[in-house]
């Protein structure tokens, strides 16, 4: 029996090796181009990277990421039809292996999104989500892509399956918060909710209380927006930038104006270099025609802060104001060399504010 095994061997590596041959200088002649290709797509050589992925496919048609990328040079190009062709063409490939089901099903959502086909790239994310469960990239872009289509209902049970993953809440946070800016006018009591979820999941989240505070102020409640942004304070102090002007409109509607001025004050202490916060604080003294305590903060701040020079600007201003034109003139000064001495590009003017 064992020659007749060795004999059966023999004849079917005689009849074989054609096959493996050419298989091998098939591959042989593909990845050099293949691998040319990427190098031309890399050096920004996009003709000469079509004609070498072009080979790559010709000689191998099994090389989807050729065929990807050659879609993607496509689409650089302008030629969107034909990219599209491309890759959903690969896309009614069967028995695909599932990376390269998933790489064909992202570029094609690529295509979509600049194609501005917002329906069929949704549809794509839907498959991807239900390919891969732990595809939390396209769980966030199909629901962000769900919130500017209005599919309110659909992208609500999207975040409840996100926001079961402990790992997730951050990102569903976020969501919950975009999903809350966006809903409709006409049913504010969903929007408060999205924003409490968003805070739910994560507490400490700074664009959930902005914009939960806009969403009050909307309703025409006042004071639970001042309360909003104040508890952003509490949390970040140093972002105090992001609230200041919606605080300001707050406590004048509230006719709360003077209490802007401690508020400031005492949050000045806990971020005491904080260029934007004493240019608003030394802006409200102004207001409050007390020009003489808005040039001392900002002497004070300017004689001791090096980098931004919106406090300098403002003081230079308020010298005018009070008709000294020489202490403008020479804080004018201080400016200019302040600017000459950074690097090219670079501004602090106003950077905190």
């Amino acid at each position: 029996m064992s020659w007749l095994i060795v004999v059966i061997l023999a004849v079917l590596v005689v009849a074989l090796y054609p096959i493996v041959r050419d298989f091998l200088r098939k591959r042989r002649s593909a990845v050099p181009a293949y691998v040319e290709g990427l190098q031309a797509a890399l050096d920004g050589r996009t003709t000469d990277a079509i004609a070498r992925l072009k080979e790559a496919v010709g000689v191998d048609s099994d090389n989807v990421d050729a065929y990807i990328r050659l879609g993607d040079l496509f689409m650089q190009q302008g030629e969107t039809e034909r990219a599209i062709k491309i890759h959903e063409n690969l896309a009614l490939r069967r028995n695909q292996d599932k990376r390269d089901e998933k790489k064909v099903l992202q570029a094609l959502v690529r295509d979509y999104m600049k194609a501005d086909r917002k329906v069929k790239a949704i549809s794509i994310l839907e498959e991807l989500v239900h390919l891969d469960k732990t595809d939390v990239r396209s769980a966030e872009h199909l629901a962000e892509l769900y919130i500017e289509t209005g599919a309110w209902d659909k992208c609500e049970e999207l975040l409840k399956e996100l926001a079961r993953n402990q790992a997730h809440r951050q990102r569903a946070a976020r969501l919950y918060t975009e999903y809350g800016r966006a809903y409709p006018k006409n049913n504010p009591g969903a929007a408060l909710t999205a924003f409490e979820t968003a805070l739910k999941f994560d507490p400490g989240s700074i664009p959930a209380r902005l914009y939960m505070g806009d969403h009050h102020l909307s309703q025409g409640d006042t004071n639970a927006a001042i309360r909003t942004w104040n508890d952003i304070l509490e949390l970040a102090p140093d972002k105090n930038a992001l609230v200041r002007s919606r605080l300001e409109r707050a406590y004048f509607d509230a006719g709360k104006f003077e209490d802007i001025t401690t508020l400031y004050e005492k949050l000045l202490r806990k971020v005491p270099n904080d260029a934007g916060l004493v240019v608003a604080l030394a802006e409200i003294y102004q207001k409050k025609e007390d020009l003489p305590a808005a040039i001392r903060l900002l002497e004070r701040f300017a004689g001791r802060q090096k980098g931004d020079v919106s406090p300098l600007v403002a003081l230079a201003a308020m010298y005018l104001g009070r008709e000294e034109t020489d202490r403008a003139r020479s804080t004018l000064g201080e400016v200019l060399a302040a600017l000459q001495s950074e690097p090219a590009g670079a501004s602090h003017v106003g950077r905190s504010a």
